[in-house]
């Protein structure tokens, strides 16, 4: 009997504690446990001040304006001087074989030719690449489709 009362008191012993998960009841003095782990640093941040227009620095002639004024001169006299309209676009694409087509709604300026010839201006933003002027005839032949650069300010056929 003393045997089974020492058992079971050592079976109670062992189901009460001295664990390290968490529950607990019991205590332990094994002193072979790890410390815990030190508190990270603490950081101390100052703010910085916070940048105002007055900051900013603009070379001097700097343009905010992302509109660039253009101006064409077109003369295709030596080719044709019959009754004709010219189109510029900002939008087109090119085919397989070598053939333009307009993006009609980036259409940018549309004028008439007079003899063969025409002086315009228009506005473009200053990221545009080339444009497409396509000259229609009104006796219906095929119109004359060229790539410009936004820099070109003259086109001869």
């Amino acid at each position: 009997m003393k045997y089974l009362t020492t058992i079971i008191m050592g079976l109670a012993l062992t189901a009460c504690g001295g664990g390290g998960g968490g529950g607990g009841g019991g205590s332990s003095d094994d002193d072979s446990s790890t410390p815990p782990p030190a508190p990270p640093p603490t950081t101390v941040t100052v703010p910085e001040e916070e940048t105002t227009m007055q900051d900013l620095v603009v070379p001097e002639g700097f343009n905010y304006n992302p509109v660039k004024e253009g101006t064409l001169s077109v003369d295709i006299s030596g080719f044709s001087s019959q009754r004709a309209h010219l189109s510029l676009y900002k939008d087109f694409q090119e085919d397989g074989a070598g053939n333009y087509k307009a993006s009609y709604p980036s259409k940018v300026a549309s004028i008439p030719l007079s003899n063969g010839q025409a002086d315009f201006d228009f506005n473009i933003s200053d990221s545009q690449g080339d444009l497409l002027v396509e000259i229609w005839f009104y006796d219906g032949t095929d119109p004359i489709r060229r790539v410009i650069s936004t820099s070109d300010t003259s086109l001869t056929l």
